[in-house]
């Protein structure tokens, strides 16, 4: 980038800051289930413990398998903040920091020992940090574009890399789609992009930072998807789901991701 449109962008960043500080303010851990969130550190667990396994034993492991395994631990420290389970949260936070230092078999040693105890927290505190991403000078390269990696595709990349969640909203939603829902698999996908997309209200990238409107409209995106979220949880867990709706809600969310791409998404 030249230093004129740094200028400009940072001059626009300055003004888009000023501008939420008198307006939308920053987010916050959602207001979830909290056995949705139980559910979703069970199994983010052993996403992580998984890919951390792999990343140990590679003989050349990939940025792209260890980003998503960095942004999970972000997402257990949330879980594990609502959940009131501060040893968790402070020893994912220490096992995101040891891969971002690229030290796997370190990451991997703290992670295997990992547990989940709940007690008594809540939602609405400030989103889980890790210290690396607070010194780095260039914020664009930490938070979001981490986070999003959960929404990767493993076949399309060719290597263990996100969730998927991205190819499932797909799946689930494509006109004529005869994949059949399952309502605790959309109840997982629900949280994490509830909790991901506060992330992303918080780190809008320089393409949202460009101008106030832009920004309203980034966090727009953001509160709607995190409040599409919360729907799709509160009909998941139904003891008897509309599988109608829970489609027609999938579809809203998977538009206002595609909507949001097509806008401001950059390519890493």
């Amino acid at each position: 980038m030249t230093y004129s449109l740094r200028l400009v962008v940072g001059c626009a960043a300055l003004a888009a800051g000023l501008w939420t500080l008198a307006g939308n303010g920053t987010a916050g851990t959602p207001g979830l289930p909290t056995d949705s969130y139980k559910k979703a550190a069970e199994a983010d667990l052993k996403f992580l413990q998984k890919r951390l396994s792999e990343l140990a034993k590679s003989a050349e492991p990939s940025i792209r398998s260890a980003k998503p395994a960095v942004a999970v631990t972000l997402l257990i420290a949330a879980y594990a903040d609502v959940l009131g389970d501060k040893a968790l949260k402070d020893d994912v936070l220490k096992v995101g920091e040891a891969i971002n230092a690229k030290k796997y078999k370190d990451a991997d040693a703290l992670a295997q020992k990992l547990a989940i105890k709940p007690g008594g927290g809540k939602a609405g505190g400030d989103l889980p940090k890790l210290d690396a991403f607070e010194k780095a000078k260039d914020k664009d390269v930490t938070y979001l574009p981490t986070t999003m990696k959960l929404f990767s595709n493993t076949t399309v990349l060719k290597l263990p890399s996100g969730m998927n969640i991205e190819k499932d909203l797909k799946d689930w939603t494509a006109k004529g789609s005869a994949v059949k829902l399952d309502p605790a698999a959309v109840e997982l996908l629900a949280v994490r992009s509830a909790v991901l997309n506060e992330y992303a209200h918080d780190y809008p990238n320089e393409k949202a930072r460009t101008s106030p409107q832009n920004l309203k409209e980034w966090q727009k995106f953001s509160k709607d998807s995190v409040d599409l979220s919360k729907e799709l949880i509160a009909e998941a867990t139904k003891k008897a789901p509309d599988f109608k709706a829970l489609r027609t809600k999938l579809t809203a969310l998977e538009a206002t991701c595609t909507n949001c791409h097509g806008k401001y998404r950059f390519d890493d």
